[in-house]
Parts: structure tokens; C-alpha cells; sequence
């Protein structure tokens, strides 16, 4: 226990977060400059800095593992809260930031173990993209200040908003390329591809980023003669209508309505706790009011016991 209270008080230190941060930026520079200077000393100086970098943040870690109540607590991804609503206990499951980043710097350090040691290993190329990861570390600076965690937090609200989002536009290019295939026979053109539901998703995403959108239509429209130019025309006008226009706009009116909705909700929230406060301030000055009222109550009357004490000894 005494052990873990000093590792604790290691890690609240203000100067264990600032080391860490300088650490951090200073690595995500060296993965920069090994695209500079490159030279076979240079090289093996970033090598050995590597396993310098690897040594620190696998030693962070230790620490941040230990300095938890239990181990477990540091992987715990989701916490269970307890609510009373109306006389009836509720449990409620909320996402915790904590874990999250406690398991993203695990995979990072796993990643980062298994790139250092690539002449261990047969495949050595594919396993050299571990050490890539390191320039993920970087994301940790959004824990340094405030103004950064809350638009990690309000980046984290919209999520389920862009999943719904995204799992429209999946729909409608589904849709569209079994009309596709029907239409245009499974064939394969010169600016696309409608052989398989597959190629046919691809020149759809390809047509929703309106890249040559244009020329993808003229080329079907050229090369299937027995379709009258309407069909193909209005099958990618009303894709390009529904996708690139009308869907990204709503998309867009809808995040700005959540962003809104969350600045004014956490408004709220600051503005109840500002009243609350002082609300406290009101009481608290009340009762030194009401103090005070007793504490010279009393001494009048200890004046007037001491006048009569006073009258009866003369």
C-alpha cells in the first residue's frame, strides 16, 4: 500500500504530465526528422532513440498501471452509475475517456515493441509499419488542456450521428448499384464499373465525391444504346441529388444542431452551478446574519444579568 500510494503521488505530480507531454512532442518530432536526414549514422542514432522513447513510455505506463486501485481499473473501457429517478435505482452504463486512452497507449507501446525488434522476423517489412504507430502518440495531447478535451468531447457526442449518416449513404449506394447492374447489363465501361455490386459501390463512392461525375454518365451514355439518354441521365442526377446535395446538407444541418444543442445544454449546466453556488453564498450569508443576531442576543442579555447581578450586590 505504501508502495502504491508513492507511485500515486508520482503520477499526480504536475511535473510526471508535463515530462510526459515534452516526451511526446519530442517523439513525434524524431518521426519527422527520419524523413530528413537520412544517412546510415543518422539512421542508427534514430534506432537506438527509438529504444530510448520504447523504454520511457513502457516505464509511463508501469506507473500508470500501479498507481490505479486495481490493475483491471486501467483496461475498464465502460463503469456502471447508479441513479434514483422517482423513488427507483437505475443503473446507467457511460463510456469512460480514461480507458480508452489507457488501452490506445497499450497498443501503441505493443506495436512499438513488436517494430523494434523486426530483424527477429522473417517478414520484416510488413512488421516495420508497428513502429508507425508512434506518430498516433501525438492524439495523447488532447488530454493537456481543457479547451481541447471539450472538443474531444463534443467530437465524441456526434459520433452515433455520423454512424447513422453513414450507414444512410451505404443504403443508398446499395440501392443504386443493384439499379445500375439492371441497368447498364453488368458491364464493365472506360470510367467505371457495374460488373458486381462491389466495382458497382466503388464508381458510385467514386460519382458521390462528384470526381468526374460527368464524364462517368457521358461514357454510359454513349456506350448503352439501347437505354434512351433520359434513363442514364436521371439515374445520376437523382444519385448526385440525394447523395452529394441534399444528404451531406442535411448532414451538415444536423451537426450543426447536435453542436449547438451540447454548447447550450453544457451553458445550462454552468448557469445551474453558478446559481447553486450562489445560492450557498446567500444561505451561508444568512446564517452568519442570523449568527450574529443570536451571538449580540446573547451578549444583551449577559449585560442585562450582569446589571442585575450588579444591583443586587450593591
Amino acid at each position: 500500500m505504501a508502495a502504491n500510494k508513492f507511485i500515486k503521488q508520482i503520477y499526480d505530480h504536475p511535473l510526471f504530465n508535463k515530462v510526459v507531454n515534452y516526451v511526446i512532442v519530442a517523439c513525434s518530432l524524431i518521426v519527422g526528422l527520419e524523413t530528413i536526414l537520412i544517412g546510415k549514422y543518422w539512421q542508427l542514432f534514430f534506432h537506438y532513440l527509438d529504444y530510448v522513447f520504447l523504454a520511457f513510455f513502457t516505464a509511463e505506463i508501469f506507473i500508470r498501471i500501479a498507481a490505479e486501485r486495481h490493475p483491471l481499473l486501467f483496461f475498464m473501457l465502460f463503469k456502471r452509475i447508479k441513479k434514483e429517478e422517482n423513488g427507483k435505482i437505475k443503473y446507467q452504463i457511460k463510456f469512460t475517456e480514461h480507458g480508452f486512452w489507457n488501452i490506445f497507449d497499450l497498443f501503441l507501446i505493443s506495436t512499438s515493441f513488436i517494430g523494434a525488434f523486426t530483424h527477429l522476423f522473417s517478414h520484416a517489412n510488413f512488421i516495420e509499419i508497428g513502429r508507425l504507430f508512434r506518430i498516433f502518440r501525438i492524439v495523447r495531447l488532447l488530454e493537456i488542456s481543457d479547451q481541447l478535451k471539450e472538443i474531444e468531447r463534443r467530437i465524441v457526442s456526434i459520433v452515433p450521428t455520423v454512424f447513422s449518416f453513414a450507414l444512410l449513404l451505404i443504403i443508398l449506394i446499395y440501392i443504386y448499384s443493384i439499379l445500375g447492374m439492371y441497368l447498364f447489363e453488368n458491364r464493365i465501361f472506360d470510367k467505371c464499373n457495374f460488373s458486381n455490386i462491389i466495382e458497382s459501390s466503388l464508381s458510385l463512392f467514386q460519382v458521390m465525391t462528384l470526381d468526374g461525375w460527368s464524364d462517368v454518365m457521358n461514357d454510359i451514355k454513349t456506350s448503352c444504346t439501347n437505354l434512351h439518354p433520359f434513363i442514364v441521365q436521371a439515374y445520376f442526377v437523382s444519385f448526385v441529388v440525394f447523395t452529394a446535395i441534399v444528404t451531406f446538407n442535411v448532414f451538415i444541418a444536423i451537426m450543426t444542431s447536435k453542436v449547438e444543442d451540447k454548447m447550450e445544454r453544457d451553458f445550462q449546466i454552468q448557469e445551474d452551478h453558478i446559481q447553486e453556488i450562489a445560492q450557498e453564498a446567500i444561505d451561508v450569508e444568512k446564517q452568519m446574519h442570523q449568527s450574529v443576531l443570536t451571538i449580540l442576543k446573547e451578549i444583551t442579555d449577559l449585560k442585562k444579568e450582569i446589571g442585575e447581578l450588579k444591583a443586587k450586590i450593591k
